[in-house]
């Protein structure tokens, strides 16, 4: 790319809080962009809600930690983001994409395509490149709800799927350096027990058996979520219950989630990693991830050549996705690992040797991204605007 183009480059990329895996992957994009030159930005859809909304997201996020019932039946309401947004933050937003000229947008959630179209309707033809990015292996609820309302969404627009389940096959995946690379042999004999960004799903009933089974565990609290009485071979992690997707810190940026052990009667310090979420650091020294099968884990899985043990999933479109993982042999179910393979380890020393071999033969979306980014301006002469 060239030095220009990297001056004058800006990528915007648009995240979501209902879901961790609609916003990390977008931090993650970000770091690759920079290590490459490529001036960025972040938006989280909240911040173009009203704060009764926010509100709202909150309370579900606890009703859907709490009971995971409530959380599947949540994907049958069908939902038109048009109807909540806050009109006068997305003028503000417009406005100021518009005065910077923001030409080229990242888009992980269905629920930014309506500000999007407004952005183009008020552009010249042709000028706004928007690259939507599915992380799942099927439309999840807000692409899905988006589909309902509006077929045509992704017209004029450029479209990728990481996890492609009609293909077999994992079409990019977002490379994370900065985490350590750790031989199956040289990890420890542990797991890595958690429930997505919101803690959803049935991963705490699954504790004992995994003890059982012989295994130390790593296991991730949500909220205000206490330990079990202390166990040697149990350690606890939390994310900052304080900490919002949609918040920037004082530098006005958005972080990764702030994340601490917790200890018995001290203070758990949270520190947000600066170039990826602080779970890989415990996800790439462990045999396996155990989690239900969303689209941000199987990023982590893939990124750190952990196998994913799969928990129920939430909704069709995870199911689709453990589905895949499994075929792919990266992943298995829980119940078909305890009950086939004794909840034992040498399945996934194999699993964890395909995904190096399917790693080492899959591109990476940042480098991807900036050459298609590139090949286009050269072939219209563009190399201005961001």
């Amino acid at each position: 790319m060239s030095m220009s183009m990297h001056k004058s480059m800006k990528v915007t990329i648009l995240c979501s809080g209902f879901g961790l895996g609609f916003y990390t992957p977008g931090l993650l994009m970000q770091a690759g962009l920079r290590r490459l030159g490529v001036e960025t930005a972040i938006h989280v859809f909240e911040n173009v809600l009203p704060e009764s909304a926010r509100l709202k997201v909150d309370k579900s996020r606890k009703a859907y930690h709490d009971n995971f019932a409530v959380a599947l039946m949540s994907q049958k309401v069908p939902q038109d983001m048009r109807n909540s947004l806050d009109l006068a933050a997305m003028e503000a937003l417009l406005t100021r994409w518009i005065e910077e000229d923001r030409r080229h947008f990242i888009c992980l959630s269905g629920h930014w395509m309506y500000v999007l179209e407004e952005y183009r309707k008020r552009r010249e033809p042709g000028s706004v490149h928007v690259d939507i990015v599915y992380m799942d292996s099927t439309p999840s609820p807000s692409w899905k709800n988006l589909a309902k309302h509006n077929p045509h969404f992704a017209d004029g627009c450029g479209e990728i799927t990481f996890f492609e389940s009609d293909q077999n096959k994992v079409s990019h995946y977002i490379d994370v350096p900065a985490v350590e690379h750790v031989p199956f042999e040289a990890r420890k004999s542990r797991l890595f027990v958690h429930g997505g960004g919101w803690g959803m799903g049935t991963y705490r009933e699954k504790v004992g058996r995994l003890e059982e089974a012989g295994w130390e565990l790593d296991l991730l609290l949500y909220d205000q979520d206490q330990p079990d009485e202390q166990r040697d071979g149990i350690r606890y992690f939390r994310m900052d219950p304080q900490w919002r997707t949609w918040q920037r810190n004082e530098a006005g940026e958005h972080t990764f989630p702030p994340f601490g052990e917790v200890k018995a009667g001290e203070e758990t310090l949270y520190e947000a990693g600066r170039d990826y979420h602080s779970m890989l650091d415990q996800a790439c020294h462990v045999q396996a991830i155990v989690s239900k099968p969303g689209g941000g884990s199987l990023a982590d899985s893939f990124a750190t050549a952990t196998p994913l043990i799969m928990l129920e999933p939430f909704g069709v479109h995870e199911m689709h996705n453990a589905d895949l993982w499994e075929r792919l042999g990266m992943g298995i179910r829980y119940d078909t690992w305890m009950q086939i393979y004794g909840g034992g380890a040498e399945i996934l020393e194999d699993m964890h040797r395909r995904i190096l071999e399917l790693r080492s033969q899959t591109p990476r979306y940042v480098e991807s991204y900036v050459k298609n980014v590139q090949v286009h301006a050269s072939s219209t002469g563009l190399e201005k605007g961001s």
